[in-house]
């Protein structure tokens, strides 16, 4: 074609898309409706990513750098933009891990003179007071953790790290700035008051402020030098270390001069790291800077970005695939709709390339006003919604990013879409008969055989290339491009699918009947509305299944502390060297135990005052070998459950010590986990788990969930129990004693001791073994710790936490209250539902809209069932089933098509795990692939369902009648 043909058939396709207003509106949603997702998923993406002048502002405020101490006087090497886990201390695991002399010398000196010599002349410092660590401060209910930080806000160089939201900056002595998320848990507001425990001075609070980074940040901000004040003498009166100053600070340099490399590196000699903000905005070449030619890039961080990049294009392959197929029913239809017009081109001597030519022509003109309207609506949403994304990922955007190249990029891809979507039905136009198409008659052939065949070929292709492709470490787009490929393969069977249903039909009602032998009758029409629908559930079924295959290995690595909603009440033993007074005939030892067990009852009463209903109690304390209370003749040591060698899984014998490991070949780690049940791990036990513990029945039950009377008698009766049955060999367990500084290998003393013992199962094991009070008595063992647990019938709430661990503050430090919450989805069951409704909405309105073409197309034959005497609510009931239909079929075949990227994406995502086996078993570092069966059953069987309500509901039940040809 030439291009004046070009323009007549751009002419008449702008005509026809004029004339048919409704059908027209129906294509271009088709079109805009991926679209809108895909610009509104750029604008996000765009404005999310920080500009080096944004990320500079967030850190420093309006400073120049910020300086962090390390270690300060010792050499160290950064990256330009510092990271403590890449910073490099050359004399501490560098290759000489031997402080030189002079640093040596310089680590002597004060820190305000290191600073001074490792800085500019003329830099201006600030400090800031920003401790990794949490305090306990008051609420309106009670205490709650806060992070204590201390910086000058009203000082021009603060300005940007935080946002003022309400009041006014601290200008006085023991005012302070909270954060909005403080202030939400907290119940506080501006014009409150709060008071850190331990302390007795009053907090003021005279502004909300919020982190642009960090909006569920729980922190007080107050003036230099008046928080860590208050902190470090709580801390000095309960005899603990207080910490130090400030170790951070902003610099600023005097004439608007750069804090440039070279000074980076300057301040680096002398244990600083410092992030520039003219070197993030222009980082230095890799090879002037030194970190990255002592330390090379690892192979971990190559894999990660991998996975990274391998996830992306995936993501973005089934996206564009799922435009296509989104728009290939409105395409398909709206020629149908137009053979007649597409005959009269041919009758008046045009050839099959006009034809051609004048659906392309609808394609360009429908496909770009649809992403034209697409990108606009996306841009809108994002600006609209800009409040609640900001929210829900708790961090501001930098900008508002409307990039000019992607939304381009986005359009060009609508129209490509469209064009690509078009360019079947196109061809299908073209070969159509001219009298069949003037007389009105359908000239429908059945598919080929070779068809299906192929398509199935295809699809199973295309699923190896995927699974296999994600095992390739340097070809990320495979994984993608299987894909598609098994996708497209699923797409050219759905003919003979649409096909089989009409095979179906004969035993069903007169409604569901008509509509699946219309559907087999019109597969060009049936069979591309079932790919939309395929391509909607295909990608919400990968999403869905990817997410809770993530969630699913983040549960199981949750370790639980003690059963949901148990209460735990940790209080801290008074030392025998604490002790001042010792009455005649008794020993500091004595007078320190019976004062921990006052307190310790105390604290419970305290407890179970503050929190009603928190049902029976149990006590437990940590046991150790030795009293180690400085009395004539005691020694300190330690016990542990000594595993029998036979009992371990084979590899582990050769680890290096208790808690050491042995890496493993991922094929020997399978035949082990399948043959030996040794080497089976059981549920991951906390890192603080308690090795050895008395207690009695409630602790079995309240901190180990253990509810079994035989083990209950066992242990009234001073048998161990045991929470892993391989510790226990006929019938006893091992102990291990060591009594330190005595005689022996490493100067410490090695004993073995035997108890009688039973093995049972913890729900949660936070303990390895359990013993009566009694028994550890009579077995030598010494118990320390006061501890104690409830398990009531609901969790507490937070106000009732915060209650609690106010009165137990009160006491006095050294105690600590906490709940057990479980485990916490990071995806949540609100984002499952949120995925399944939004890939309900997409295949919804794609069956819908073709729903409504075909309805449109079926017109003469409504008519005719309403000559011949059909009820007026035929109608209702045949778009009913036939938008059920299509959304039934598509359903299943987008479940199938669905699996495909989200089991490629999870053998990504357990690319360079190493299965390894310690004393707890074998590890795979790995995580299947977890199906979201509730999720899937309402896509695939209460979409058709929902379909069928919504088609019927929307459908006029009245038939106008209208002249039949031929």
């Amino acid at each position: 074609m030439n291009l004046s043909a070009w323009r007549a058939a751009l002419r008449i396709a702008r005509r026809d898309a004029l004339r048919a207003k409704g059908r027209s509106a129906l294509i271009i949603a088709m079109i805009a409706l991926p679209v809108v997702g895909v610009t509104a998923a750029d604008v996000v993406a765009r404005s999310s990513v920080l500009t080096p002048q944004e990320s500079a502002t967030r850190l420093m405020g309006g400073a120049d750098a910020y300086l962090s101490t390390v270690r300060a006087g010792w050499r160290l090497e950064q990256a330009p933009d510092p990271d403590p886990a890449t910073t490099l201390v050359l004399s501490q695991n560098g290759p000489k891990p031997v402080p030189t002399e002079e640093e040596t010398a310089r680590s002597a000196r004060p820190l305000g003179q290191l600073l001074k010599e490792a800085l500019p002349a003329g830099a201006r410092l600030l400090p800031v007071e920003s401790p990794a660590g949490y305090a306990l401060t008051s609420t309106t209910a009670g205490q709650a953790r806060v992070q204590a930080w201390s910086l000058d806000l009203a000082d021009p160089l603060a300005r940007g790290i935080t946002t003022l939201r309400e009041g006014s900056w601290p200008d006085a002595p023991y005012e302070v700035a909270a954060t909005t998320g403080f202030l939400a848990g907290s119940g506080l507001s501006v014009g409150g008051s709060t008071t850190l425990a331990g302390t007795h001075q009053t907090l003021r609070i005279t502004a909300a402020v919020e982190y642009p980074g960090d909006l569920k940040a729980e922190r007080l901000v107050g003036r230099p030098g008046e928080l860590g004040a208050l902190l470090a003498a709580a801390e000095d009166r309960t005899g603990q270390t207080p910490a130090d100053g400030p170790s951070d600070f902003l610099v600023s340099l005097p004439g608007g001069a750069a804090f440039g490399w070279e000074d980076v590196q300057r301040a680096n000699a002398y244990g600083f790291t410092v992030a520039s903000r003219a070197v993030l905005a222009d980082p230095p070449p890799d090879n002037a800077v030194p970190l990255y030619r002592d330390t090379p890039l690892s192979g971990a961080a190559a894999t990660e970005a991998l996975k990274s990049s391998t996830i992306a294009v995936t993501v973005v392959g089934m996206a564009l695939l799922e435009v296509v197929l989104l728009a290939g029913p409105a395409f398909a239809v709206g020629a149908r709709r137009s053979r007649r017009q597409l005959a009269l081109v041919a009758a008046g001597g045009g050839d099959r390339s006009h034809i051609r030519g004048v659906v392309l022509g609808g394609a360009v003109v429908l496909a770009g006003t649809g992403a034209l309207a697409g990108t606009v609506l996306g841009c809108l949403t994002v600006a609209l919604g800009r409040p609640w994304l900001e929210a829900r990922s708790g961090a501001r955007f930098g900008h508002f990013a409307l990039e000019p190249a992607d939304l381009l990029g986005v359009l060009a891809i609508g129209v490509v879409t469209g064009l690509l979507a078009a360019i079947v039905p196109a061809v299908q136009a073209g070969r159509q008969p001219v009298t069949a198409a003037l007389t009105g008659r359908a000239a429908t052939r059945p598919p080929a055989i070779w068809i299906p065949v192929a398509g199935v070929l295809v699809a199973g292709a295309g699923t190896c290339l995927a699974l296999f492709g994600a095992l390739e470490g340097s070809r990320t787009r495979v994984v993608m491009l299987g894909s598609v490929i098994a996708e497209l393969g699923l797409v050219a069977c759905t003919p003979w699918f649409v096909g089989l249903l009409g095979r179906v039909a004969r035993a069903l009602p007169l409604g569901p009947r008509l509509a699946l032998r219309d559907a087999a009758r019109n597969r060009g029409r049936s069979a591309p509305a079932v790919a939309a629908v395929m391509a909607a559930v295909a990608g919400a079924v990968a999403v869905l299944t990817f997410q809770s295959s993530s969630d699913a290995a983040d549960r199981a690595d949750y370790a639980a502390a003690a059963p949901n909603g148990a209460v735990v009440l940790r209080t801290q033993q008074v030392s025998p060297a604490s002790v001042t007074a010792v009455a005649p005939g008794s020993s500091a030892a004595s007078v320190a135990a019976a004062a921990s067990g006052k307190a310790a009852a105390d604290l419970r009463r305290t407890v179970e005052q503050a929190i009603p209903g928190l049902g029976e109690r149990g006590d437990l304390r940590n046991l150790t070998y030795g009293a180690c209370d400085g009395r004539p003749g005691s020694f300190c040591g330690t016990v542990r459950l000594d595993m029998p060698a036979e009992n371990l899984c084979p590899p582990a014998a050769g680890a290096a010590g208790p808690g050491g490991s042995v890496r493993l070949d991922e094929a020997q780690a399978r035949r082990l986990l399948a043959e030996d049940p040794r080497c089976r791990q059981s549920a991951p036990a906390p890192q603080d788990v308690r090795e050895l513990i008395t207690g009695d029945a409630n602790v079995l039950r309240n901190l180990l969930g253990v509810d079994d009377p035989a083990a209950q008698q066992a242990l009234a009766a001073g048998k161990v129990v045991v929470l892993d049955p391989r510790y226990v060999k006929d019938g006893a367990v091992p102990l291990q004693l060591t009594r330190y500084g005595a005689e022996g290998p490493g100067g410490n003393q090695l004993s073995t001791a035997s108890l009688p013992a039973v093995a049972v199962r913890a729900k949660t094991p936070a303990a390895r073994a359990v013993l009566s009070p009694a028994a550890a008595e009579a077995a030598g063992l010494t118990p320390t710790t006061y501890e104690s647990v409830w398990l009531p019938a609901h969790a507490p709430g937070a106000a009732d936490e915060q209650r609690a661990t106010a009165a137990v503050t009160a006491h006095g430090p050294g105690a600590k209250l906490s709940v057990e919450r479980g485990y916490a989805s990071t995806y949540g069951d609100a984002t499952m539902l949120g995925l399944a409704i939004a890939a309900s909405a997409v295949a919804i309105a794609a069956a819908g809209i073709a729903t409504g073409l075909a309805a449109a197309d079926s017109r003469g034959d409504l008519a005719t069932l309403a000559a011949v005497g059909a009820g007026p609510g035929i109608r209702r009931r045949l778009s009913g089933f036939q938008c059920a239909a299509v959304a039934a079929l598509g359903a299943v075949l987008g479940a199938l098509a669905g699996f495909v990227p989200a089991a490629a994406v999870q053998r990504v995502e357990n690319l360079g795990a190493v299965p390894r086996v310690d004393a707890a078993g074998i590890s795979l570092g790995t995580h299947p692939l977890v199906v979201p069966w509730p999720y899937l059953a309402a896509l695939v069987a209460g979409l058709p369902l929902l379909a069928w309500l919504v088609a019927a509901g929307l459908t006029r039940s009245r038939v106008a009648l209208t002249r039949r040809t031929g």
